[in-house]
């Protein structure tokens, strides 16, 4: 039977029974604000809440354990601000006046969530669950180790080349169709909520209602400016869309390609101009800066109208307009290109031609490209690297990402082994700001009493310093306990915290610490007057440790005492 008393409330792995996790440093006596579930609600007769992740104006989401299945799982909860409020015992009660917008909101819900349960779709994030509880209702999720693309960007040179990108967004379009198929729009796709796991794949998190993603609804919305389109902010003329993912998707894309994010598109409706460096104008095959120009439209109803037609004109250079020619046009179409022979490496959107003159202080480069409706072909020559791709031909997989040189297989890329032994765990799988351990997976295999090593500290690894391994390689760790015997030390003379904290530095084990009381006139009153074992003696890390803390209260008290 698994023991889930010692489960850390914040990353739901063993704490070993320690107060601190040594995993993610979370205090284990962690509780959640009060509107919010307690820390070990129970779900649904099987999950068991945890610490509040994240939060926006309609949901909540948690880290928490499927006790059936004994792992780690997220669970998000329907709680839109202002419609209803927290009563005692975790239940959700609808505030008066608000009760059609709360329950539209959370059939929408449930709705999206049991699709998603039923859906093969390759990108979505995984939802395993969803019932009604506590009166509103409850989706648990699939806990994979994730980071936003805007993280990933970050940590990787800011952007990928198309080579890259084109094999890990094929499977992450093709979702997103398949889910405006079905009717529902995401709204919010951006690069916080599309994520790339540890093994390589896209994968698109934050599906919820409509309603959620308009900036000027009553409920309190989120959008992401850069990412959100224009009919997200006035909702009461505009309606979203598939076309309105379609924004989204490009948006990231161009994200991922150029390195900036687009301009709010609040803003574009007051000076609809976009511009990017003419370097990657040059580099970029020229189908896919007609897909993002024609994709970032700022008015729906000149914008590619969905996912399929954006995907056949970024992927395989092919248009709308292509389309009807080839039904309708036959043998007389053929006989028009035969004329008018079409590049490969183009669509047949046009773009402004603009001055450099206007962006010379920006970019430092001659040529701008202006996504607006009136376009002009200000590319020249064509490009080789953008030729027509056949609709037959598979986008190659990839197992990981990362590498900036996209001619070289990813499994050929190495990456030395860093110095792991003297680190905390924590270190390792924590720390956004240093990418070195980001290219490896860390399992801890054991823990081990050690001389030389504090504990908590890793002392020893199962691939030596300097190896060169292929990414993701598994690299087993060995935790330290300590030593197996200390010389305790002296605490006699400190405040209870001070003789805590001296304790804990030598590794003792906070809740083997016990605080006594013990009553000495002639002593300081509040410091520890008695410790055991005494002072030098050489005891386990393990081993219960007591301190008596004098309960003299000093000469008024004592004064007071004798009254």
């Amino acid at each position: 039977m698994f023991n889930t008393d010692r489960l850390c409330p914040g990353c739901m792995n063993d704490n070993g029974g320690e107060k601190i996790c040594p995993v993610c440093g979370c205090d284990s006596s962690s509780q959640n604000p009060q509107d919010y579930l307690p820390v070990g609600f129970l779900l649904n007769n099987r999950y068991s809440v945890g610490l509040v992740k994240s939060h926006n104006g309609t949901e909540t989401v948690y880290i928490g354990w499927d006790n059936s299945k004994n792992t780690s799982v997220k669970i998000k909860e329907y709680f839109p601000v202002g419609f209803c409020e927290r009563k005692d015992g975790g239940a959700i009660s609808m505030l008066k006046g608000g009760e059609y917008t709360f329950n539209e909101g959370l059939m929408e819900f449930l709705d999206i969530n049991r699709f998603i349960i039923n859906s093969e779709l390759p990108s979505l994030m995984p939802v395993t669950d969803a019932f009604e509880e506590n009166g509103s209702v409850y989706a648990v999720m699939q806990n994979i180790p994730c980071i936003t693309m805007r993280e990933f960007l970050n940590r990787n040179g800011g952007i990928l080349k198309w080579e890259q990108a084109r094999p890990l967004f094929l499977p992450l379009i093709d979702t997103v169709k398949g889910m405006n198929d079905a009717g529902i729009v995401h709204g919010g796709i951006s690069n916080e909520t599309v994520l790339v796991g540890r093994d390589g794949k896209l994968r698109i998190s934050g599906y919820g209602i409509r309603k959620f993603r308009c900036a000027d609804s009553e409920l309190e919305s989120e959008v992401f400016p850069g990412f959100a389109a224009a009919e997200q902010y006035d909702s009461s003329r505009l309606h979203m869309d598939s076309y309105t993912d379609v924004y989204g998707l490009c948006a990231v894309l161009f994200n991922v390609l150029i390195g900036t994010v687009p301009p709010e598109a609040a803003l574009r409706l007051k000076n609809d101009s976009m511009s990017i460096p003419a370097k990657f104008a040059e580099e970029l095959p020229r189908h896919v800066l007609s897909a993002l120009a024609n994709g970032l439209q700022v008015m729906p109803e000149n914008r590619t109208k969905n996912i399929e037609s954006f995907k056949d004109e970024l992927v395989y250079a092919e248009t709308a307009s292509d389309k009807k020619t080839e039904k309708s046009g036959g043998a007389k179409a053929d006989n028009h290109n035969s004329k008018n022979p079409k590049k490969k490496s183009g669509g047949t959107a046009k773009y402004v031609v603009i001055s450099s003159a206007c962006t010379a202080a920006v970019f430092l480069v001659a040529a701008v490209l202006i996504f607006t409706v009136f376009k002009k072909d200000i590319f020249g020559k064509d490009n080789s690297s953008g030729q027509s791709v056949s609709a037959s031909e598979e986008a190659p997989s990839v197992d990981s990402i990362g590498s900036v040189d996209s001619g070289a297989a990813v499994s050929d890329v190495l990456f030395p082994v860093p110095q792991l032994t003297g680190k905390y765990y924590a270190e390792l799988v924590d720390n956004a700001e240093n990418d070195e351990y980001e290219k490896f997976q860390f399992v801890i295999k054991g823990k081990e009493y050690s001389d030389k090593f504090a504990r908590g500290q890793i002392c020893a690894q199962s691939l030596a310093e300097g190896t060169n391994v292929v990414r993701d390689t598994k690299i087993e760790l060995t935790i330290s306990l300590g030593p197996k015997e200390i010389k305790i030390a002296n605490v006699v003379g400190l405040d209870v915290t001070g003789a805590k904290i001296e304790l804990l530095k030598q590794g003792f084990l906070y809740d083997n610490i016990e605080v006594l009381e013990k009553y000495d006139e002639d002593r300081e009153p509040g410091t520890v007057i008695e410790q055991e074992p005494k002072y030098g003696t050489q005891i386990s890390a393990e081993a219960p440790v007591k301190i008596y803390i004098n309960s003299y209260g000093g000469t008024d008290n004592a004064s007071s005492a004798s009254e």
